[in-house]
């Protein structure tokens, strides 16, 4: 006998559509006495739920259809109609906490309208359908006509933009350059936003900035996101009369697909056994050289080649009826690994199955999938296959089991309402993501690593203590994951409001956990800077706090980012910042002023300590350039020469002992020309990029001096 909780859809006229969670107890056989009961009041809500639809929807032309194998419904009505606001989603970038829902009290024309309400003090936004599966063409299309109201004593921050977003992702954004907000304060507020063909004219005519990615597709969009900020925290906005017309001004018909259907999840894979990540220590005192010492030093890290091992593929109906049998493939290195058939399976029901294979050293792609031959329609399809390498970091996860509830409330990166696919698609995806498509000269295919869904740990409750967050770590089994976070209910704003965006900070700490440092510990500020009270900056590119970004869109990993992945590429994880060792042997300054060569100078050289985070005397370096204006620098003595476990060389090089974290990694530079001091910086991040250019046994770096 298995457990969930089931998830019925009701609607309320002022709240819209809310899921009434219940715990229902099954039988694979489905004969059970508490499934026939589940059934029965399952049957009598959605008949309830679907009435209060069709009542909600007729004065919309609309059929029931088939797309495909997709059932739903052909519309002409706004995508705004109250009876829609269950199929309307939201985002927000700062963890506020937000509510859609269908509001009687403010009409327009005399019909309920969409309505937010947010504390928000940052980009707030909605966009329908929460499915993403629009798949509409507007390509002949003249634009998408609206009206909003709003109330909001802060102000506004400017006019709303909107995005499109078509079937593989592509965005077009339109930045309102009017006062629509602010007007939509006084009364209804009409907004004209250009679709399709002859946007500069369009755009001139409405009063939109358009930013178009290369290859959008306005035959096949799959959503459309309404954003707006506000000046201070919090506002209410209403949405009435949104829809698509054609250069007569006539509504474009447009496909809802229903959501009372299943949704099978291939969520992730467990892999057994899962051996010990690296536990470096520091032996000596002095400095924080990690090492794996004792029993660390000879514990197994992998499988041995030809072991026996298995996966535990999770798979979960996180639709919101019962799914249909269907089949289950599993291709590891291109070859079938497992076939196997699926039973139906209640919402949120979820089963096993065991895939073996022998374990291969390298890297191979392992793809699970469910309804292979595409006959069942689901709410998406999305999630039907799970993909990664073999050798990809494992990252656990630990839940407060009361964040599944509210999360799985919230549609997704998948189109889905599964608590499973939000994890993959908040995390796994989009590191992953950023593993492939941040690329450098050096790293033209990006990061070579990649990572996977280890497992998932549901308890009771994550206090906010780390003592006792550790206590229950203790039992869990971390140690044999690459990295592990905690999502307690706590933070439930944050991970329904980024349930489609960027969470940077959380992918920014699960970097943490790969070994990648925070890249601000190089800046330095002008109370700290002794020596001349300028400022250095590495930037606000990279998503681990700065860092070189080259033409990389963000979010982004940054140049040093990628190089410290690539370098430690193929071991497990437990180190962190040990690819700032990776300094070339021979390293040379070329300094100029105004783009002439600092010739024949006396210079000095200052370091940031990384015991007091100041830049302060006595310099490190002194002397004079050459005519070229070369200066070579000499290689400071280390504490011992020494390799890491991950393929880090620790040896004699100009910054000394280079602290993992970073604080020491900043030099300062300065030399009095004519009277007049001038001065530039350089970080250690240069000199680790040059090594993995392969400039590993001599390097050049070009600085060019400011006048103080």
């Amino acid at each position: 006998m298995a457990r969930c909780s089931e998830s019925l859809l009701m609607y309320d006229l002022n709240y819209g559509y809310r899921l009434f969670c219940a715990p229902v107890d099954f039988s694979l056989d489905g004969g059970s006495q508490y499934e026939r009961r589940y059934l029965a009041v399952r049957r009598f809500c959605v008949a309830v739920m679907f009435a209060v639809l069709i009542m909600g929807a007729m004065p919309a032309a609309h059929s029931a259809a088939k797309r495909g194998i997709s059932a739903g419904e052909w519309l002409t009505a706004a995508f705004s109609d109250a009876s829609f606001v269950r199929r309307w989603g939201f985002g927000e970038t700062n963890g506020a906490h937000n509510v859609i829902s269908a509001d009687r009290s403010q009409q327009r024309n005399g019909k309920p309208s969409v309505r937010l309400d947010s504390n928000s003090g940052f980009d707030c936004w909605v966009y329908f359908p929460n499915t993403k599966d629009w798949d509409i063409d507007l390509s002949k299309a003249k634009a998408m006509r609206g009206y909003l109201r709003s109330e909001n004593k802060n102000g506004w921050g400017g006019d709303p933009w909107i995005i499109f977003v078509d079937t593989a992702g592509r965005k077009a954004r339109f930045d309102g350059i009017k006062r629509r907000l602010y007007d939509a304060t006084k009364d209804w507020t009409e907004i004209v936003v250009p679709v399709g063909a002859d946007l500069d004219a369009k755009c001139a005519e409405y009063g939109w900035k358009a930013q178009i990615s290369q290859g959008f597709d306005w035959k096949h969009v799959s959503c459309v996101q309404i954003h707006q900020d506000t000046d201070g925290f919090g506002y209410t906005i209403w949405y009435s009369g949104f829809q698509f017309i054609d250069n007569a001004g006539k509504p474009i018909k447009w496909w809802l697909s229903s959501i009372n259907k299943p949704d099978l999840s291939v969520t992730y894979a467990e892999q057994v056994p899962q051996y010990r990540r690296y536990f470096p220590s520091e032996p000596d005192p002095n400095y924080n050289i990690p090492e794996l010492v004792g029993k660390e030093a000879a514990e197994k890290h992998w499988p041995d080649e030809g072991e026996q091992i298995k996966y535990l593929v999770h798979i979960k109906n996180a639709g919101f009826v019962r799914s249909k049998p269907t089949d289950f493939v599993c291709v590891i290195e291109g070859k079938v690994a497992k076939k196997a058939n699926v039973p139906a399976l209640a919402p949120h029901q979820v089963i096993d199955i065991v895939v073996p294979w022998k374990w291969k050293q390298g890297s191979y792609q392992f793809a699970a999938s469910v309804d292979t031959k595409n006959k069942m329609d689901e709410i998406t399809k999305k999630n039907n296959t799970l993909r990664f390498k073999t050798n990809a970091y494992a990252l656990a996860a630990v839940c407060e089991k009361s964040i599944v509830a509210p999360i799985e409330q919230v549609n997704n990166w998948y189109g889905s309402f599964c608590f499973e696919d939000w994890m993959r698609g908040a995390t796994i995806d989009q590191l992953n993501s950023m593993f492939k498509r941040c690329k450098y000269d050096f790293a033209p295919n990006g990061a070579e690593v990649s990572v996977r869904l280890g497992k998932i740990f549901f308890v009771d409750e994550i206090p906010d203590d780390g003592y006792k967050i550790s206590q229950i770590d203790k039992g869990l089994g971390l140690e044999t994951f690459d990295g592990t976070w905690h999502y307690p209910l706590r933070a439930i704003n944050e991970w329904c409001d980024l349930a489609n965006d960027f969470d940077w900070a959380l992918n920014h700490e699960l970097s943490h956990q790969l070994g990648i440092i925070d890249n601000y510990q190089y800046d330095l500020g002008p109370d700290s800077n002794l020596v001349n009270h300028k400022v250095y900056d590495r930037g606000p590119g990279g998503i681990m706090g700065g860092g070189q970004i080259g033409d990389n869109v963000y979010p982004a990993y940054a140049d040093i980012d990628i190089a410290g992945l690539n370098m430690t590429k193929g071991h497990r994880r437990g180190f962190y910042g040990e690819y700032l060792y990776n300094i070339p042997y021979k390293n040379t300054l070329i300094l100029s002023i105004d783009g002439r060569p600092l010739a024949d100078n006396e210079i000095e050289i200052y370091q940031k300590s990384m015991y007091t985070g100041k830049m302060e005397g006595p310099p490190v370096f002194t002397g004079s350039t050459d005519a070229e204006g070369r200066f070579p620098l000499a290689n400071r003595p280390v504490p011992k020469d020494f390799t890491t476990a991950t393929g880090c060389t620790l040896h004699a090089n100009p910054w000394g002992y280079p602290d993992v974290v970073g604080r020491n990694g900043l030099m300062l530079i300065r030399a009095q020309v004519g009277g007049k001091w001038y001065y530039g910086f350089i970080d250690i991040g240069r000199f680790v990029c040059e090594y993995a250019r392969g400039h590993k046994d001599n390097a050049v770096y070009n600085v060019k001096l400011m006048p103080e």
